[in-house]
């Protein structure tokens, strides 16, 4: 959970503490003063004031337990949002949200006017390293390859996610599509240059990618598809490589 939901929350539940107590503070003066009135007690000051330090020891741990009561509900709030948006392996962006992300993505540049980079990634020949290893090994393939891409992207301006399998996806924010092929060639060569010791070996492994540039206005699918053609094209290249495409291309 980033560190400002959880200041967020923590600020939220302090607040909710003190709404608890000031009302239960409120509710037991106002009680005290109604019997006041009526004239009831035979010492009205040292009823009152009994009474609201009964009231006082009353409302301070009932606004202790309601406010951990609240702030323990928006971690298991907050967990449920991170499992809903992430993908259980890797930690990163599930198709679902990364679709989302890109839909935000458009609205933002339809505001600025800027451009942004599509990329998918897969790894090369990787049913090989299931294959020899096994998939627990795998996973931890998938796991290092995302850590090892997430290094090359700009913190929260840029969206990584997992599409499937071995497959990535990229969002670039505010690039143009030779600083997104520069981007992606920065990750190829990590991930080339990434040693996975295992069951006594080390495994090594290799990555192609697609580019395309995306425009305000564009068709987030159309975009993804034309990452997809030159990703293809990288595979008929000879894998572990970067290819870009444009529009018009894939059109053609």
């Amino acid at each position: 959970m980033p560190v400002s939901s959880k200041t967020s929350d923590v600020l939220e539940s302090l607040t909710f503490f003190a709404f608890v107590a000031i009302t239960a503070l409120c509710l037991s003066f106002t009680f005290s003063m109604v019997v006041y009135r009526l004239g009831l007690p035979a010492n009205p000051k040292m009823f009152v004031l009994t009474n609201l330090v009964v009231s006082t020891c009353i409302a301070i741990p009932t606004a202790v337990i309601a406010s951990q009561h609240e702030f323990r509900l928006r971690l298991y709030q907050r967990r449920l949002e991170a499992l809903a948006a992430t993908d259980p392996l890797t930690g990163l962006y599930n198709r679902r949200f990364f679709r989302q992300a890109m839909d935000e993505e458009i609205q933002r540049m339809k505001r600025t006017r800027q451009t942004a980079g599509v990329v998918v990634f897969d790894l090369d020949h990787f049913k090989r390293v299931n294959d020899r290893f096994g998939h627990k090994t795998g996973d931890i393939v998938l796991t290092e390859v995302a850590a090892s891409a997430f290094a090359e992207l700009r913190g929260p301006f840029d969206r990584l996610g997992r599409w499937g399998g071995e497959e990535f996806v990229i969002l670039l924010s505010n690039v143009t599509l030779e600083q997104a092929a520069s981007v992606c060639d920065r990750i190829r060569a990590r991930i080339e240059s990434l040693v996975i010791l295992q069951k006594g070996e080390a495994i090594s492994v290799t990555a192609s990618f697609g580019a395309c540039l995306l425009e305000p206005g564009d068709d987030p699918d159309t975009a993804l598809e034309m990452a997809d053609a030159a990703l293809f094209d990288s595979k008929k290249a000879g894998r572990n490589c970067v290819t870009t495409r444009g529009q018009m291309e894939i059109a053609a």
